[in-house]
């Protein structure tokens, strides 16, 4: 059943904005409504892997799509290269970089964007190759400004350091390792270290994949806290194999606040509040149950939780306080995305599944991430999207599903 349309204005008060996982070698994004009608599309090849190269699925269609607050749309092409398209899809500007999992856009217009790269490091004595995660910073104009690695600024963390020290070592117990020696030829250069998603894919499908150590998958700009915690223009970062939040400097390399391990397992999306508190969607791998926390980062707990029964996303998600003070949960192995209220009630859910050919190999998750839409874009998108649209709705299958039930 094709996705129903609406004409622009829609009257819904909120729309969410999602890119289907599925949707490889054309990917698309959606922007859709409360009444699960499709509001704006978007959809765009470029740089998409050849299929004949038989990609895994995280290397297939868009990582991260995020509006920006002009309508244009930002999709990251994983590993490979971020796009910054007009409403009507064409492109604005294609910067080539190894970006993966997220980026925010400050009130300047610069992006900040995850990017990783291979690097020795030396652990306990010994070398080891680690894919290290960097936060790029864009110009408005796509141009790059500055990188600052992550491994360097948790590094400057005795704590930290030893996280990442007995990751590591972990791998080399099981007998996983990534040693210098054994793969430089494969991964360096004339120039040095190689990067991409070649060389990001040959790392990350070695067995038990010893060099992806950090993982980070969120990245936000941070306003100040109010009892200066951290400083405006520091940014909070997720590390999902380290189970570590982690709010850095990036500018003079310190680390201002870190959380997690121990309580989190394989978390997405932490965010903060507007009175400093921290948002996040823990995963739950360890124990096969997610949860949504807040948590005060004075002291150090978690002050509210919320684990509905049934809920297990293993991978991707997160969540996000709306507006209204509800909490928009993405649980997206399920495809599904629910507004849930503080008091454990499902308020508003919809459920997206996404048509592939007999031949694609479906995702392990039905999107990313699903996110509130910023209300000043939506007016601007117009109606020149009808070629993404017409792809999208004979893709996608958008349906409400049970609300206002009790999740506890």
């Amino acid at each position: 059943m094709p996705l129903p349309s609406t004409s622009r204005p829609t009257t819904s008060s909120e729309t969410f904005l999602f890119s289907p996982s599925s949707s490889y070698p054309r990917p698309f994004a959606c922007v859709v409504d409360t009444d699960a009608r499709l509001v704006h599309a978007w959809s765009s090849p470029i740089g998409q892997a050849d299929p004949e190269t038989n990609p895994p699925t995280w290397l297939r269609g868009w990582n991260h799509v995020e509006l920006g607050p002009d309508g244009h749309l930002y999709a990251m092409v994983p590993l490979h290269c971020l796009l910054k398209l007009a409403p009507d899809s064409t492109l604005v500007w294609q910067t080539h970089l190894p970006v993966h999992h997220d980026l925010d856009i400050t009130r300047s217009g610069e992006i900040y964007v995850l990017t990783e790269e291979p690097r020795p490091v030396t652990s306990r004595g010994q070398r080891h190759v680690l894919l290290d995660n960097t936060v790029t910073v864009l110009g408005p104009d796509g141009q790059l400004r500055a990188a600052h690695s992550l491994y360097d600024t948790l590094s400057t963390e005795p704590h930290l350091l030893a996280l990442v020290d007995r990751v590591i070592e972990e791998h080399r117990a099981a007998g996983h390792t990534a040693d210098p020696r054994t793969l430089a030829p494969r991964l360096t250069s004339g120039a040095g270290w190689a990067r991409g998603r070649d060389v990001s894919r040959f790392l990350r499908t070695r067995p038990g994949s010893p060099s992806d150590v950090l993982h980070a998958n969120t990245v936000e700009v941070l306003d100040s806290h109010p009892h200066g915690l951290w400083a405006a223009g520091d940014v909070l970062v997720s590390f999902r194999n380290l189970d570590l939040l982690a709010a850095l400097d990036l500018r003079k390399q310190k680390v201002r606040w870190w959380w997690g391990p121990g309580e989190l397992s394989g978390q997405h999306q932490p965010s903060v509040l507007p009175g400093g508190t921290v948002l996040v969607f823990d995963n739950g791998r360890a124990h096969r149950r997610s949860r949504i926390l807040e948590i005060d980062p004075v002291a150090n707990k978690v002050v509210w939780e919320h684990g509905p029964d049934g809920l297990f996303c293993e991978m991707a998600g997160g969540c996000e306080q709306l507006s209204d003070g509800t909490i928009l949960v993405s649980d997206a192995q399920a495809g599904r995305g629910m507004k849930v209220t503080r008091d454990g009630r499902i308020d508003w859910s919809l459920e997206v599944s996404t048509a592939t050919a007999t031949t694609a190999r479906r995702s392990r998750a039905e999107f990313y991430r699903m996110a509130a839409a910023p209300a000043s874009a939506v007016p601007l998108l117009g109606n020149s999207d009808h070629p993404a649209r017409a792809l999208a709705s004979s893709r996608v299958t958008c349906r409400l599903t049970e609300t206002t039930r009790s999740t506890t």
